[in-house]
């Protein structure tokens, strides 16, 4: 099986590919754009009967189709994922350090600047900035407040796309990926890498949700019709599964002691934006098996090439 993700940013895109890397590990390969390579595993015996071999391209800049295709080749399957607009700009603008970019002291301030149309139009980095997701998917920034348009590109997302996450039913889309893949759903389990205090996120009055909302409208758009799609499948088992997931997750979190510790710390302390990477408790001896799910999969590829061992370990987990 042959899949094309297309990862934005701040929209749990780096869980979604960490999965599919780790599963890619156990049936198959892998090709990275970034590392331009290809990894090999050979975790046979726990290779479900109706899957044979993974080989997933991740593509986490700007998405093109017809170049994915040339890679991927025939009867791929393509997924992406996309997060309420609002909050994955919100989430960007501190993640990535903003605010001298647009020439402001606070999140507050850059909202203040929106109301007085006072916003620069280019992008951070010649790639973050307004409509993050549908910028990523390919829409061009010519077409942002063009509804003709974006309606035109929706239907093209939904053509090009298999299957499309929402991350505030990121559990819930997990389930629904992993009945589209036919793995198995123990080997869908996932750590988070960052976590971010709750209280360390912005508070939007109704008012500033709105003139976001608007700014964003391409964003807002195309998030509204892939969700309302997806929560027209959230029903009946898949709510079942999702709640046998969850425990099993949570199990995970517990038998592995998943602790959190500072990632990102301006240098005024009083600024810190509350981010958390997510790792180990240093008390805790890790084992093997909690090593392949608590950091970056592509680090742990040495560890997931014993593959007597892991196979083993994976058996035992999930019979």
């Amino acid at each position: 099986m042959k899949i094309g993700f297309a990862k934005s940013f701040k929209v749990s895109g780096t869980t979604v590919a960490d999965i599919l890397l780790k599963i890619s590990y156990f049936y198959g390969e892998y090709f990275d754009l970034k590392t331009k390579s290809i990894a090999f595993a050979t975790l046979k015996p726990s290779i479900p009967v109706n899957v044979s071999k993974f080989n997933v391209f991740i593509e986490d800049e700007r998405w093109n189709l017809t170049n994915v295709k040339k890679i991927l080749g025939k009867d791929s399957l393509y997924i992406t994922i996309m997060r309420n607009p609002v909050d994955q700009f919100e989430s960007m603008f501190h993640f990535m350090d903003m605010r001298e970019f647009y020439n402001v002291s606070s999140f507050k301030e850059f909202i203040q600047n929106l109301k007085k149309d006072k916003i620069r139009s280019d992008r951070f980095k010649e790639l973050f900035g307004r409509n993050q997701i549908s910028y990523t998917l390919g829409l061009d920034e010519e077409s942002f407040d063009n509804e003709t348009a974006i309606n035109a590109f929706i239907n093209k997302v939904d053509d090009s796309f298999d299957f499309v996450m929402i991350t505030e039913y990121f559990d819930e889309s997990i389930i629904l990926l992993n009945n589209l893949l036919g793995t198995h759903i123990g080997q869908m389990l996932y750590v988070p890498k960052l976590e971010r205090q709750k209280d360390m996120k912005y508070k939007l009055s109704t008012n500033q949700k709105i003139l976001l909302e608007r700014w964003l409208k391409a964003d807002v758009m195309l998030y509204s019709a892939f969700r309302r799609k997806l929560e027209q499948r959230v029903v009946g088992r898949v709510i079942q599964q999702t709640k046998i997931f969850r425990g099993l997750n949570n199990q995970l979190h517990r038998f592995c002691k998943v602790s959190v510790r500072p990632e990102l710390e301006p240098k005024d302390p009083k600024k810190r934006f509350g981010i958390f990477k997510i790792e180990l408790k240093r008390s805790f001896r890790p084992n093997f098996f909690c090593n392949i799910f608590v950091g970056d999969a592509r680090d742990q590829f040495s560890l997931l090439q014993n593959a007597v061992r892991c196979a083993g370990e994976v058996q035992r987990l999930f019979q």
